[in-house]
């Protein structure tokens, strides 16, 4: 019977590479930063999305035109923007924390369901 850290040793040993430099980071010090879990939807209507950055739904679609969000088409004519591209937008990093509010004037709104 394997002790727990004859098992460990094994798992390092069979380890592809991209395990073994998520290793290397954490033995030097720099682990890969965490990813918050996914709550809530991934694609988001456009009046939800407006709402999530503050402005109207006409300055969303002008967002959209000029290249800054990109929207997906669930079906004929019916459009939702994917909420991760929303959250990069407005500043979120990958961890779900405002990465920087010199963009901003005030508090990110928060919108239900989002």
């Amino acid at each position: 019977m394997m002790t727990d850290v004859e098992k460990r040793l094994l798992k390092i040993l069979t380890a592809d590479s991209d395990q073994l430099a998520a290793i290397d980071g954490i033995l030097d010090g720099k682990p890969e930063p965490l990813r918050r879990e996914l709550r809530g939807p991934v694609l988001v209507n456009m009046g939800t999305a407006a709402a999530f950055l503050g402005v109207s739904r006409a300055t969303l679609w002008r967002m959209i035109k000029a290249g800054r969000l990109e929207r997906v088409e669930v079906f004929q004519n019916s459009f939702r923007v994917r909420r991760e591209d929303l959250e990069a937008l407005a500043g979120y990093d990958e961890t779900g924390r405002v990465a920087s509010r010199s963009r901003f004037r005030g508090a990110v709104p928060v919108v239900d369901g989002l």
